[in-house]
Order: C-alpha cells, then sequence, then structure tokens
C-alpha cells in the first residue's frame, strides 16, 4: 500500500486546515479540484486524511450528518464506513480514512462536507462565530451580496450572469466578522466553478431567490426571512459531533443574528443579467450592466 505522504493546506478566511494527505497523489488531486495550497500560516487545526482502496460499491449519502455516528473517544463513522476518524479537540489534531471512490470527479463535493465540519472544529476552538453558508456571493462596487435559497433556486445561475462583476463562488460562502461589521468571504469549496475569484467586502445584502417572470426586490417579513437563511447555513456541527437538539436552533439564532446586522430582500429573477438593474438602484451601486467590472 501507498503510504506517501504530502501536506495539502486550505484556508476558509482567516482559518487554515493543515491536511496531511496519504497517499501523496491525494494532495494533487486536491490541488486540481480546489486550486493551490493556500496557506501563508500555520494551521489551526491538523488532520491525517487516507484515502484507501476498497472492493465494494458504498452507498453515497446526501449527507454526511445524516449518517455519522460517534464510536467513542473522539472516534466518528459515516455513511457504514464510507468515512471513519478521530479528532482530538484539546490538540487540535484528529485523523480521517476515507474510502478512495470519493475522488471521482464530482463525487469531490462529498468529499468537502467532511472539510465544513473540520472547519467549524478549528472555529469553535478559536472561539470565533463566522459560519458558512449555502449561497453565490458577489462584490459589486465594492459592496458584498448572498444569493440564498434552495437547490435549483438560482444560485448558480446568478453567479454566471454576475461574471461582470466580481463573483467568490456560487456554492459556499463564509460570513465573517470584519473591522467594521460582517463580511462576506469567498471559499475554495465546488472546484468545478472555475469563474470564481478570491476576495472578501463588507457585506451589504442578502437577497432570498426566487424564479419569476420578471427582476424585482421585494421586502420580507421577519420570521420568512429568518427561516429561509436558517436552512441555508451549514449546521455547527464538528468533527468530533454529530446535530442534536440545539443544532437547528443554532441555525436559526444565527439567521436573525444575520438578519439583524443586513438586509435581507427577496429577489425576483429571470436567468439572465437583468437582476443587478433593481440591485444597482436600492444599494446605490455605480453601474449595472454586464459590460463593466466592480
Amino acid at each position: 500500500m501507498d503510504d506517501t505522504q504530502a501536506r495539502y493546506d486550505f484556508a476558509v478566511g482567516r482559518t487554515v486546515l493543515g491536511l496531511d494527505c496519504v497517499p501523496a497523489p491525494f494532495a494533487e488531486g486536491l490541488t486540481r479540484w480546489f486550486g493551490a495550497p493556500s496557506a501563508n500560516t500555520d494551521a489551526h487545526l491538523d488532520l491525517r486524511c487516507e484515502m484507501v482502496t476498497h472492493e465494494d460499491t458504498p452507498e453515497l449519502p446526501n449527507s454526511l450528518l445524516t449518517t455519522k455516528t460517534l464510536t467513542g473517544d473522539g472516534g466518528f463513522d459515516i455513511a457504514g464506513g464510507l468515512i471513519t476518524g478521530r479528532y482530538d479537540a484539546g490538540a487540535g489534531r484528529g485523523e480521517i480514512r476515507a474510502k478512495a471512490t470519493l475522488l471521482r470527479g464530482r463525487l469531490m463535493r462529498i468529499w468537502e462536507q467532511i472539510l465544513y465540519q473540520a472547519y467549524t472544529s478549528a472555529r469553535q476552538a478559536r472561539g470565533d462565530r463566522s459560519f458558512l453558508i449555502h449561497s453565490s456571493a458577489v462584490i459589486a462596487g465594492g459592496k458584498g451580496f448572498l444569493f440564498v435559497g434552495p437547490s435549483e433556486s438560482g444560485k448558480s445561475t446568478a453567479a454566471v450572469n454576475s461574471c461582470h462583476h466580481h463573483v467568490l463562488g456560487d456554492e459556499m460562502s463564509l460570513v465573517e466578522e470584519g473591522e467594521d461589521g460582517l463580511e462576506v468571504v469567498g471559499t475554495l469549496f465546488n472546484g468545478t466553478f472555475k469563474e470564481k475569484r478570491p476576495g472578501r467586502a463588507p457585506l451589504a445584502g442578502v437577497f432570498v431567490l426566487q424564479q419569476a417572470d420578471r427582476h424585482a426586490l421585494a421586502p420580507m417579513g421577519r420570521a420568512e426571512a429568518v427561516a429561509a437563511l436558517s436552512t441555508e447555513i451549514v449546521p455547527p456541527v464538528g468533527l468530533d459531533q454529530v446535530p442534536d437538539d440545539a443544532t437547528v436552533p443554532a441555525m436559526f439564532d444565527t439567521a436573525a443574528s444575520l438578519l439583524d446586522r443586513t438586509e435581507v430582500l427577496r429577489l425576483e429573477l429571470l436567468p439572465d443579467p437583468g437582476f443587478w438593474q433593481p440591485i444597482a438602484t436600492h444599494f446605490g451601486l455605480a453601474e449595472a450592466g454586464p459590460n463593466r467590472g466592480n
């Protein structure tokens, strides 16, 4: 068995995950998917990540959290052995063994979910209240905007039709505390979307997407907005944790806090860049057309 090892450091905002990859070519695969290693500082959490060969055809879950069980002493099992591991929160170190089928093409999207959990463990240890949210994110006119909604609501469409601005990503964004308030930060997640660029900007607005026959912004009631946002926030569950009775309330609390600190609007849209016109008007952007950058 090839037990060679290579290092891949993965930054999520100001948090760095250090991955010791076994076998070494696994790190090359991560580079092809996510891009070049992003570390220039010590990692906040270190994981030994081993991809193991197997003869079975494992069942692939939609969620790594709903199929996760704890095995004691920081150990966990996901999807009946698809991913197993152990994490020592006190030491900030752990190990993961995953079946190599997860390296096949878009199945890397499943592997990304274990990194969400690793990020949560790292930021919990730091006392950091940042959070990941399923969304596309764009910087326009120096301001950051999030586009949220369930699958097929238009997140990727919004990103593709925002390429005249600075697109941070089309699937997973980070909301992090900045010097003057909340900031939206691009992440490396979803390596299939190549139009994204790294960056961060003050968070000016969040749009809950609704496909329609026009482009328009509309206000939302507080309860409706919190419900819509909470379902898109990544559950705050670390490597040595499983969802419990406090998980969903914590997601609602995060959504309510987000609503208290930035404007949340419904965005009705068609699959073309015209939705930037009402956004530009509402937020005082200098331009909305597809022929200029931010």
